[in-house]
Parts: C-alpha cells; sequence; structure tokens
C-alpha cells in the first residue's frame, strides 16, 4: 500500500524556513478489492483480489487468508509489490509469489463485477474463481472504513482503509463458481436482506482510498513551508497556519479525483524543533475522510531537554449511521468497532547535536490487549 504521496511534495527548507512535520499519510497503490468469505476450504477462510496502479503499470494481486493465520501472496509478474505494505498483516504473509495467471480480469461496469482468477500455488494447489454479477437495478453502495485494521498482529502503520462506495455481491443474477485444488467451495451468505436483495459474503470497492499514517518506514521528517496553508482537500498538503505568531501543522492530507483523505489537529500541532525545553502538548487528531470525521483519538507531546516524545493513540471506535437494519447491527460487531482503539503510536525525536534533526527520528505502532480507555 505504498506510493509517493501527495502530503510529501514540499521542499526541505533550511531549519528555520518551516516546522517538521510529524504526521505522514501515504496513499497506496489499490484501487480496486473484493474480499470473498469462504465456508469450507481447510486451508483458507477468505480470499481478496485487488488491482494495484503504479507508476510503471500495475496488475492483479490476491491475498489468501488461511486459517492458521498465514497469508499467501500472488501477484502478475509485471506488478511490483513493496512489503512494507503488508508488514505485520495477520502472523506473517508466506513469501509474495509473482505467478503466471490463467485468468487476471477484475473489472466494474454499468452491468456490475466481473471477475475471473485462476492460478497455480508453489504447491501445486490451483484456485479457480469467477464471479459476474449482472445487476437489475442500480448498485446498492454505501461507504465504509474498512476494518483490515484488525488483522495486523504487529502494525508497521495505521491502515486507514476508505472505502466510498462499497458494493455486497447479490446472489440473484450473479454467476458464481469457486474451486480450490479441484473441489468446489461455498461462499455464505448475510444472515439478512441487503436493500430488499439476498447477498453474498463477497464485497467489492471500485475506488479504494488506502491510505498509511505514519507508516514506520519514514524515518527522516520533512519541514513545510511557512507559507504552504491550503484552505481545501484537493490535490493533498500540508496546511501550515499561525498560532501566536507561529507556525504549527493544522493538517495532512491527500487525495485522488473526488476523495480525500485527511488528519486533522486541533489544536493545531506547534513545530517540534521550536518548543521551549520542558513544553507540553496535547490535543485531538481527527481522521477524516472525504470531509467527514471517521476516528477521533488524542496526540500528545512532551519535550525534556533535547529529546522530543509524540504519542497518539485514544481512538474510538468507528460509528456509522447507517440505518438499514441489517447494516446498522454489522458495523455494531467488534470487528468493525474495536480495532482503532487498540492501536498507539509512539515516535521520539533527539534534537542534541549538530546534525539535522530531521535524521535522529524513530517510531512504531504497537496494539494493546485492551482498548485504550
Amino acid at each position: 500500500m505504498t506510493s509517493t504521496a501527495p502530503g510529501h511534495e514540499f521542499e526541505r527548507p533550511a531549519a528555520t524556513d518551516g516546522p517538521l512535520v510529524p504526521i505522514t499519510l501515504e496513499l497506496g497503490p489499490i484501487r480496486r478489492l473484493l474480499v470473498i468469505d469462504v465456508d469450507d476450504d481447510p486451508t483458507y477462510r477468505a480470499l481478496e483480489p485487488q488491482v494495484l496502479e503504479g507508476p510503471e503499470g500495475g496488475g492483479l494481486v490476491l491475498l489468501a487468508y488461511r486459517h492458521d493465520g498465514y497469508v499467501e501472496l500472488y501477484a502478475e509478474p509485471q506488478v511490483l509489490i513493496d512489503p512494507s505494505g503488508y508488514e505485520g498483516l495477520g502472523k506473517g504473509v508466506l513469501g509474495i509469489h509473482h505467478t503466471d495467471f490463467q485468468a487476471a480480469r477484475f473489472e466494474v461496469t454499468h452491468d456490475g463485477l466481473k471477475v475471473d482468477v485462476v492460478f497455480d500455488a508453489p504447491d501445486g494447489r490451483r484456485v479457480d474463481l469467477r464471479m459476474h454479477e449482472h445487476l437489475d437495478g442500480p448498485r446498492d453502495r454505501f461507504p465504509m472504513l474498512a476494518p483490515v485494521g484488525g488483522a495486523f498482529d504487529s502494525p508497521a502503520f495505521f491502515p486507514f482503509i476508505w472505502l466510498p462506495g462499497l458494493s455486497f455481491v447479490p446472489v440473484r443474477g450473479t454467476e458464481v463458481a469457486l474451486q480450490v485444488d479441484g473441489e468446489s467451495r461455498a461462499i455464505p451468505r448475510l444472515p439478512l436482506p441487503l436493500g430488499g436483495r439476498r447477498c453474498l459474503m463477497a464485497r467489492y470497492e471500485p475506488d479504494v482510498m488506502a491510505c498509511e499514517l505514519n507508516p514506520r518506514r519514514v524515518t527522516d521528517l520533512l519541514r513545510a513551508p511557512v507559507h504552504a496553508a491550503l484552505e481545501n482537500e484537493r490535490g493533498g498538503g500540508v496546511n501550515v497556519v499561525e498560532v501566536d505568531g507561529y507556525p504549527a501543522i493544522a493538517a495532512v492530507w491527500v487525495g485522488r479525483e473526488d476523495h480525500t483523505c485527511g488528519v486533522q489537529l486541533d489544536p493545531p500541532l506547534p513545530d517540534i524543533a521550536s518548543l521551549p525545553a520542558s513544553a507540553r502538548h496535547r490535543g485531538t487528531v481527527r481522521l477524516r475522510a472525504d470531509g467527514v470525521t471517521q476516528l477521533e483519538g488524542r496526540i500528545e507531546l512532551r519535550r525534556d531537554g533535547d529529546r522530543v516524545e509524540l504519542a497518539i493513540d485514544r481512538f474510538g471506535p468507528w460509528r456509522t449511521r447507517r440505518r438499514r437494519p441489517l447494516l446498522a447491527v454489522l458495523f455494531r460487531l467488534p470487528l468493525f468497532r474495536r480495532w482503532p482503539t487498540t492501536y498507539r503510536w509512539q515516535a521520539t525525536l533527539d534534537l542534541s547535536g549538530p546534525a539535522v534533526p530531521e535524521a535522529r527520528w524513530t517510531s512504531r505502532w504497537s496494539r494493546c490487549t485492551q482498548p485504550e480507555g
């Protein structure tokens, strides 16, 4: 889920020219995804085809989630995979297998979803998936924050995955065939109708916003120009404002076409390199998708001499106001609500010595067994 984000496209001026930006939001290459629950396979519990894009082209990737907690990853030969985007997923990814797919189709048309995926695993096991949707009316779509964060046991970033128009695949009018190693496998159904239709436990998003908040691989900080304040959240960037005559970071965001994801800081975060030696700061961090707050947490900063420590934690559960009975029940499940509350970010900046401070930066995410209170 890694790419160069618009939020990083500002200069690195001299130390006096702008505040350090300790908030990183990167937009990854996933554009489309489909998640399918598998009912009766001894190895796999779910399959997830993805379509990735990149500067040198993209292609199909498939994640196979196993009952033992490990994940298999298969990609077309031309697809460049950044392993850090899958770091910490489940108990771990069992290698990245570049595979010659016999079929690698993933399209979303006016008539619905069209997926054909056929490939052979290294052990000879064949996966053969066909799912063709034939809509007899408008697609039933709804926004959702993907609960993929619950699948990371040792996260290297906070996965803020926004699905602005998720759809479940209806039973009626859909051609479905799934075979694993020559054996037919069933896809379970949702327990209640959705929009008057019986649906499979198969859901897809044609326009994914796969964002990573503060990925661990970012080991140097950028500086935002003092006059970089932007008033809208289109295209991505950083919003620098003045607080008591000094620059501070009010927001960082990324955008693509009609969608944006951003981090809003209230009050704005002052320049951490310019604070007094005993400074303390506490505020609210809001993760926003398409202008609406999806998650809210706490950010704390403390400086003791040349050492600055930051933390982001105490996220509340994700909530939605979906009024349809099935969605109202579904989105109250711990799978959707609890996972953000278990995430905590800690970072340290060393300001001592003559070298630039942004070169001495470490950060990490962790998950607690109990939600932050």
